[in-house]
């Protein structure tokens, strides 16, 4: 999905965890109506007010932009449906579950053939959402649908090239990409442990090996964006490489047990809660792409949280999803970019953007 290398071309076309928080010099007081309801009351009320600015019954889906009729983008598309999946295996009501179920029905009827999205990422955003859904409803065309399209992917697009890895886009092999390494990182120890087949683990060992080589800092625990074809790394460090590759590094701890990787997820949890945060809250990424990057971060950062069992991690998350809420527009209860301040009343708020913080609230109340 982007990389600031889409954005570029993007623009003129398609797009433009675990150090104490003392020790970043954090401070931050909640202000009293933040702590005056549950985290899951939290998470209800953001979740209603999301559905009313974006949901569109009739056609089942969420649309960019309040009040007008265009859909999410593809990508975008898919991390509204984990948030959907995440909603309803915290709340458990009728109205989830049908809307897991109409959302991904209709988003079928509009790319009927995933194979046609030149950009893997955005293939493996939804391969990801794919899996978490079969494991939560156990409906097998979720599966088979994430295992047809890793499989297209890792016979195509899966090479040697710079010593392995996958090409961002499969309409043009120019670069490498942790935003589409990592997410297939997760899909095939997902696929693994879904099917017990062991060729998806060695996959995900092999791309994860690549990746890190490639893409991670070991001083510094930053995630960097892609590599072109003459070696040329690009630094952009955002929160949702960061988060995919914190994601990756946990399910290969769960399936090896080998330290390497847990103690890699801390680094870049560290990383993630120092460099990309100001007084203890995610630095703003903006609208567009940029808007969905932290809904991202924030859900493997929850993992990390419930694997780790730090409280540290666990009271990150927990102040970003207040300070989130807590800065919500008045008139509607909507989240904008900025998780410091709410909204001006006349600023679009793109539904990606409500999106990361609606999901970060939701994982919060998961992960208390």
């Amino acid at each position: 999905m982007f990389s600031l290398q889409k954005e570029s071309s993007a623009m003129s076309g398609r797009r433009a965890f675990l150090g104490g928080l003392a020790a970043m010099g954090a401070s931050f007081s909640l202000p009293a109506r933040a702590a005056a309801v549950s985290p899951v009351a939290r998470a209800r009320m953001a979740f209603d007010a999301f559905v009313r600015a974006y949901w569109v019954e009739e056609k089942a889906y969420f649309r960019r932009h309040k009040g007008k009729a265009k859909p999410l983008d593809f990508w975008f598309s898919a991390h509204a449906w984990d948030m959907l999946i995440d909603a309803d295996r915290l709340f458990r009501t009728a109205r989830t579950k049908t809307m897991v179920r109409r959302f991904y029905d209709a988003f079928m009827r509009r790319h009927p053939d995933w194979r046609k999205n030149e950009f893997n990422d955005d293939i493996l955003w939804w391969t990801i959402a794919c899996t978490n859904a079969f494991a939560h409803t156990h409906e097998c065309r979720y599966l088979q649908q994430a295992r047809a399209l890793f499989d297209h992917l890792a016979a195509r697009e899966f090479d040697s090239t710079l010593g392995g890895g996958i090409w961002w886009k499969n309409s043009e092999h120019k670069s490498k990409n942790a935003c589409a390494n990592f997410p297939a990182v997760i899909t095939a120890c997902n696929l693994n442990v879904l099917t017990h087949e062991r060729t998806y683990l060695d996959t995900a060992r092999s791309l994860y090996d690549w990746g890190r080589e490639k893409f991670f800092d070991l001083k510094t625990g930053a995630v960097y964006d892609n590599v072109n074809l003459e070696g040329r790394l690009t630094r952009w460090d955002f929160t949702y490489n960061v988060g995919t590759f914190i994601g990756s590094a946990l399910r290969l701890h769960r399936a090896t047990r080998k330290k390497q990787y847990i103690d890699d997820a801390m680094l870049a949890g560290r990383h993630f809660m120092k460099s990309l945060s100001r007084g203890g809250i995610v630095k703003p990424c903006g609208k567009g792409d940029g808007g969905a990057f932290h809904g991202v971060g924030f859900r493997y950062m929850a993992e990390l949280a419930r694997r780790s069992g730090e409280r540290e991690v666990r009271a990150y998350i927990m102040r970003n999803a207040e300070s989130a809420w807590t800065n919500r527009r008045a008139s509607d209860d909507l989240v904008g970019e900025d998780w410091t301040r709410p909204p001006r009343e006349d600023f679009d708020v793109e539904g990606q953007v409500a999106n990361s913080a609606l999901t970060t609230i939701i994982l919060a109340a998961s992960t208390r």
